[in-house]
């Protein structure tokens, strides 16, 4: 058996397996399936995926919407009920590498917003700089990390009113929180398969999506003052932001791994 997520190096041993006659499951973590999993996907044993919008982008298969398989610990921590209040604290995460565009644009937002407290990942090769610019900025509640581990990053959710992020896997994570999040896709992921995640998100109101930069739709660009307007937007209404998180914990789906391998083992 063999259980395939996708990308290039997926591609030669599942077609291997497709050969051989060895059963195997695809799971496509992005709205847009990548290519591989599109070549491959009519004779998988199953297709699972996260996004309610991967069946529209493949018609011609069979896809189980199954969620995504998330860590324990993130999970258990999901699982305080946490109220809303009037704090205002920010997580920013750009990926296990940081982005250089987050790390730039993001301080700059937070100029003269003392009551707004920043924990922001920058990734470990950009640390140096983003704290430089955060110290030079005179930022007192802005707080950055090369990367969070397993149980700071629960923590961090834990505490988080708003993320501000890319839209990759990280989104399984947001929504398991019911974090309302302010989302930039990274323009260069393949097939803008970032810009797709996002979107749904934002058409079930749990995002405020802006571009990097300008190019095709609707989405304003992202920059210190559009981020800022996007801030105030989640926090001047405490209905819009218990209306992301209603919607965020009902497109979770908190057994996604149990779903997996059921059908993994009914597929040997």
């Amino acid at each position: 058996m063999i259980f395939s997520t996708g990308g290039y190096a997926a591609a030669p041993i599942v077609s291997a397996a497709r050969s051989l006659r060895i059963p195997y499951v695809i799971h496509s973590a992005d709205s847009l399936p990548a290519k591989s999993n599109r070549m491959y996907g009519r004779e998988a044993a199953a297709f699972t995926c996260v996004f309610k919008s991967t069946a529209s982008y493949v018609p011609n298969l069979k896809v189980t919407r199954t969620g995504h398989p998330i860590r324990r610990d993130l999970r258990t921590a999901a699982s305080a009920n946490r109220e809303f209040s009037d704090s205002k604290n920010v997580l920013v995460v750009g990926g296990s590498q940081g982005s250089e565009f987050l790390n730039q644009t993001v301080p700059e937002a937070m100029v003269g917003l003392p009551d707004v407290s920043v924990h922001h990942a920058s990734g470990p090769t950009q640390f140096a700089a983003t704290s430089e610019r955060v110290a030079a900025l005179a930022l007192p509640s802005y707080k950055v990390v090369p990367y969070l581990q397993s149980s700071e990053m629960a923590a961090a959710y834990a505490q988080a009113d708003i993320v501000i992020a890319r839209s990759g896997g990280t989104l399984a994570e947001i929504a398991m929180f019911g974090i309302p999040s302010i989302l930039v896709p990274l323009p260069s992921s393949a097939d803008d398969h970032q810009l797709h995640n996002a979107e749904e998100f934002a058409a079930m109101d749990a995002a405020i999506l802006l571009r990097q930069a300008s190019g095709s739709g609707h989405a304003a660009v992202a920059t210190p003052l559009s981020i800022r307007e996007a801030m105030a937007n989640w926090f001047e209404s405490e209905e819009k932001r218990q209306r992301a998180k209603h919607n965020l914990l009902g497109w979770d789906i908190p057994d996604a791994t149990e779903r997996i391998v059921h059908l993994i083992e009914t597929a040997i």
